[in-house]
């Protein structure tokens, strides 16, 4: 198989394999957990403001969801009055997500399924809104991936994803992740790089963006969500409890636009229209 094909199906292992933490984690009170709860939170204000721009005579829009992950998300969205298809490459997130829906009695309004964002099972056009939370990290090609989002939008469709970013704090107070970020990058990279596991990737905001015009999609709006946790050699600098208030803080000014602080958030939220 071609090496893409190979990093799919770790990433797929991966993803099998770590489920039950991807359901609980949006409930935990640590860090990470608040951390990903922002990051849900963000996107869903970027879901209402995309809603808040359609025909007001269309009642229903139809959405894709890919990554559902656990299933949280897909239902925030089946209540927002959406038709949903929600997928993944994982089977066992996929099983996760159909749990949810089940028990949120969202059976008639959300469909969940298995596919690869590489090569969307859908007809262009089709989508008025797609949603990508925590995809871009694990993909052997993200730009094929966005272009695939892009071409299953109608026009003025509006896409919404994230990406772990590369000028996050985090990676800042730790050498090995200030090595990630200098020319010796590749050498970091292939030292990590194991070819049965699954490996996730940061990506500078400006090469999203670069994808997304690549795309033909016009951003719309972005910020930057998640303060930590920060490390030095890969151990904790701050105590949870003060970890957890310096996010809160950080995150704040981030909010308020603050330069040097508005784009070193973990996660970069995006929203783009397709014109």
């Amino acid at each position: 198989m071609p090496r893409g094909s190979d990093t799919q199906q770790n990433v797929n292992t991966h993803f099998d394999s770590t489920a039950s933490y991807w359901d609980a984690v949006y409930s935990e009170r640590d860090l990470q957990g608040a951390i990903y709860q922002q990051r849900q939170a963000a996107v869903l204000g970027y879901v209402d403001a995309a809603l808040a721009r359609r025909d007001r005579a269309q009642q229903i829009g139809r959405a894709l969801e890919i990554g559902c992950g656990a299933g949280h998300l897909t239902v925030r969205l089946g209540e927002r009055n959406l038709m949903v298809n929600a997928v993944d490459a994982s089977l066992a997130m996929v099983e996760l997500t159909a749990d949810q829906v089940r028990q949120a009695g969202q059976q008639g309004r959300v469909d969940v399924s298995l596919a690869d964002v590489h090569a969307l099972p859908y007809e262009t056009g089709k989508f008025d809104l797609v949603v990508a939370v925590g995809v871009i990290p694990w993909l052997h090609s993200p730009e094929r991936a966005i272009a695939e989002m892009a071409r299953v939008l109608r026009p003025e469709g509006q896409l919404i994803l994230t990406a772990d970013s590369a000028t996050r704090l985090s990676s800042l107070t730790d050498p090995r992740g200030l090595l990630a970020l200098t020319p010796l990058r590749r050498v970091y990279h292939a030292a990590r790089d194991r070819p049965e596991e699954a490996v996730s990737y940061l990506y500078s905001p400006r090469r999203i963006d670069g994808h997304l015009r690549e795309a033909g999609l016009r951003r719309v709006a972005r910020r930057t969500v998640g303060f930590g946790p920060l490390s030095f050699l890969g151990k904790p600098i701050f105590s949870e409890q003060r970890a957890l208030r310096i996010d809160r803080r950080l995150q704040s000014l981030a909010d308020r636009g603050v330069p040097g602080v508005r784009s070193t958030g973990w996660h970069y939220v995006v929203r783009a229209a397709k014109p």
